[in-house]
Parts: C-alpha cells; structure tokens; sequence
C-alpha cells in the first residue's frame, strides 16, 4: 500500500514537471535571475488574460500528446527537428525578455547575431549593440556671404533624416560593424554643394584659378555612440552626380539675380561635366580628456571614391555648460534627457583643427570617367596636404539644437587663396 502510494506521489510530481517545461520559454543565456524574470514575466502574462483564452490554454491537445510525438502528425520527430524546435523557443524568448526590458537589439550587427542566434543556451551577451528609438531632422547650410566673399566653397545646402526605421535600409549591410556595446543610429542626407572661381564675375575661363563645379547627391549613414568607451564611429555611402544636372548652376544664378547688389555669375557653362559621385566614408571620434566644463576628443575620417578620395586627422575642444559629447548626439527630447538624467538646455564653445591628405578631388580635377570637361586642373597643381580650422558655438534647449560655425581652409590648389565660410545648423529632436 506504501509502495503504491509513493509510486503515485511520483507520477503526479512528474507530470506537472511535464506541463510546466512545456509552458514555460527555454532559459536565458544570461543567469538565473533573467530566468526567473522571464518566467515572472510570462506568468503576469497569464494571469492577465481572459477566461475563454485559460480555457483554451488548459485543453491544448498538445499536453495529451505522448511524449516525443508531433500532434500534427502523431510521429515521433528526428533530433535535427527537436533541436530545431527548442533553438527557435529559445531565440523568441530571448527577444521578447530584450524588449520587456525596453532593449531593442540591432540585428544588423552581426556581433548581435552571433550571440542572440546562437544555439548555446548557456552562452552570455558579452556585449549588446541597441537600436535608438529616437529621430531627428537637421538642415545645414554653408555661405561666405557673411565673409564678404564669392569664391571657392561659396555654397553648401545639406537635409538630414535620423530615424529607426531606416535600420531597413538595404544599404545598411554596407555600413560597418562595431564589436563593443553601443547604440546604433541610421540616417540619409541629401546634399548640394557648389564651388566657383575667385571671383564670379568674369567670363570665359580662368586659367590657374578653380573651376566651376557642384554636386547633387543623396547619402545613408549609420551612427554608432559608444558612451562607455567613449567613442562614436560612422560610416556612410555616397551617391550622385556632379556636373550640370546637379543644378548648381540655376540655384546660384536663382539667388544672385534675386538679390540687388549681386551680379549674375559668368562661366558656369565651363564647369565640371557630368560624371557619377560614389562615395564611401568613414569617421572615428575618441575621447581623450573629458570634464565637466571643458572637453577634448580627437578624430579621424576618411574618403573613398570618385568625388573625394582623402584621410583626415584633428581633435575638438569644447568649453562651456554641455553634456558629455558621447551621451548621446548631442541633442534629445525632454523625456528622454529627464529619464537620462543630462542637462536639458546646453550652451558651449568649440574650436577644431584637422590636417587632411588629399589623393584625388573631382570638383578641381573633374569627374573619374566623363573628360569632356572644358576646364580641370591637373593633379600636379593639387595641394596634397590643406588645414581646416574651424571655431563656433551651439545652444541647446530641449529638442532643438542650434549649431553656428565659422571655418578657414587653407589653399587647395597652387595659387590659391585662404577661404572663410561660416556654416549654420539646426537640429531638431522629433
């Protein structure tokens, strides 16, 4: 009688270990304490639904199956299908704890891939590389009109879309990864720039001055903000075209023959031809020496392409009442700042100076394919090495960011001048 006691004892005891395993998502690779969250989170899950969804939880055929069968087919599964099965309930559990906790992983990564994809239960997330849910619109623009001048660089228009739906982007594979954790940011730019003589208001061609050149191209980007580490890395494709169908040529006349004291710009029909802009670019910011009124970061980028092909080097310095450069882009909503605990109103002065070694620029040598071009400058007469300074101020409030800049470059080609442009930015958080 105690026998057949004890045996029945064992045989209840092990069949709710059997609907228990088959109601509850396979563990975490973190610990036992993501387990047991995960577990609270499902059963908080249960208890909220209905009575008619308990019920049909309760009389699921499966817990009558045997074990070891498919109730679709009454079969008894292979190990590649068991193993198939628990390694699918395993992936769902371990993205649906990620976005309980409000973490949403960048798949693209394939640091991200290689651990959330794995089918090693017990393996940990050395590293978690997010996606921001925020977005932003940025507009800059570049004149040296405030400068008093007309010349070289003489116009720069550039629209920014920050968004996480852009994460879906199909050139997002050709942006490049990061192994640490960090926070990701998808971007595209559209971008219009023109570039003239010394002066715009003779005819025929200059000889030994710059030609008349612009481009219209649209970019996508990807951001990585490291604020442990205290590093950001971007990379982006550029595509386009530089030449007449770049319209330059009709925005500059547009706004000389609308403002009274300019006169209408002569040469443009000797500018730079037709010819495909395909660019890839990649920059690296590092913090060196961080503080609470005064930063310093050092940077590099470089130019892959048919526009620019170059590699640049410098550090920025900033001074004032700011919040850490890598706590984030440097400009977010009140909630976000609030829940962040950083500054929501920003004030600070900035000065940067790089050094730039240049291999090939398409708006003095012309486009890489198209030589029709009435007018370039051989490579020969190319500075190979310029320095661009630059110093301004932002003001921060909230989600609105205001950035004013004034740059001096020095000559880019042999009997060129120094030139001055200043560039203002807005940013806004929406």
């Amino acid at each position: 009688m105690k026998r057949s006691l004890v045996f029945f004892i064992f045989l209840l005891l092990f069949n709710r270990c059997e609907k228990a395993e088959l109601a509850l998502p396979d563990p975490l690779p973190d610990s036992s304490r993501i387990d047991h969250a995960m577990q609270s989170h499902k059963r908080t899950g249960e208890a909220s639904a209905n009575a008619s969804d308990r019920k049909s939880v309760v009389t699921r055929p499966i817990a009558r199956q045997r074990p070891g069968f498919f109730p679709s087919t009454g079969s008894r599964p292979d190990k590649d299908s068991m193993r198939t099965a628990r390694y699918s309930s395993s992936l769902i559990g371990r993205l649906e704890y990620l976005r309980s906790m409000g973490i949403e992983p960048d798949m693209n990564e394939p640091m991200n891939r290689k651990n959330i994809l794995s089918p090693v239960e017990s393996r940990r997330f050395p590293s978690m590389i997010t996606l921001s849910r925020e977005s932003f619109l940025k507009v800059d623009f570049d004149n040296d009109i405030l400068d008093y001048t007309d010349r070289f660089y003489t116009n720069g228009m550039r629209l920014t879309v920050i968004s996480p739906a852009l994460q879906a982007n199909p050139l997002r594979r050709l942006m490049l990864p990061y192994w640490r954790s960090g926070m990701n940011y998808y971007g595209i730019s559209l971008v219009q720039n023109m570039f003239t003589p010394s002066t715009t208001k003779k005819g025929g061609i200059q000889y030994g001055d710059r030609p008349y050149a612009a481009y219209l191209a649209i970019g996508s980007f990807k951001i990585t903000n490291d604020a442990v580490h205290a590093y950001r890395q971007t990379s982006g494709i550029t595509a386009g075209i530089i030449g007449p169908n770049s319209y330059g040529e009709w925005v500059q006349r547009s706004f000389h023959n609308n403002v009274p004291t300019n006169n209408e710009p002569l040469g443009w029909e000797y500018q730079i031809q037709n010819d495909l802009v395909l660019n890839y670019t990649v920059t690296c910011e590092k913090g060196i020496l961080p503080g609470r009124y005064t930063e310093l970061l050092a940077f590099t980028a470089g130019n892959l392409g048919t526009l620019y092909t170059n590699f640049a080097a410098g550090a920025q310095f900033r001074a004032g009442w700011f919040n850490p450069y890598f706590a984030n882009l440097g400009v977010s909503r009140k909630k976000q700042l609030a829940e962040a605990g950083l500054k929501k109103s920003q004030f600070f002065l900035f000065a940067k100076g790089s050094g730039k070694a240049v291999g090939y620029d398409a708006t003095l040598q012309g486009g890489l394919f198209n030589h029709s071009s009435a007018y370039t400058l051989p490579g020969g007469h190319i500075s190979r090495f310029v320095f661009e300074g630059s110093c301004g101020l932002t003001l921060t409030l909230n989600g609105v960011r205001l950035n004013i800049e004034q740059f001096l470059l020095s000559p880019e080609f042999g009997g060129g001048l120094w030139h001055k442009w200043v560039h203002v930015g807005l940013t806004f958080s929406l």
